[in-house]
């Protein structure tokens, strides 16, 4: 997992985001994708948020949203990620 992956990953869930979305939940929700993405490769914990934190630094991120992220369980985030998506499509 190498920084250009992760800006390549969280710039291609920005671009599919619902344009409704306000460009903050675009991010929330482009990073909650990350750190889903993250979790499934179950990476050693201080390895995501290392990387999350490389990810934050690269995208100007919100790093009190990011650190709220990194508390979620796998389920947790998935939920998280379809309220924001269902907020974007407007269910």
């Amino acid at each position: 997992m190498n920084d250009d992956f992760l800006r390549g990953y969280y710039q291609g869930a920005v671009e599919t985001a619902p344009a409704s979305l306000s460009a903050y939940d675009t991010a929330t929700l482009a990073m909650t994708m990350v750190v889903q993405h993250l979790r499934h490769t179950n990476l050693p914990e201080e390895r995501i948020t290392d990387l999350v934190n490389h990810l934050l630094f690269a995208t100007a991120g919100d790093p009190t949203m990011a650190a709220r992220l990194l508390e979620l369980t796998k389920a947790e985030l998935e939920s998280f990620a379809a309220r924001l998506m269902a907020k974007g499509l407007g269910k």
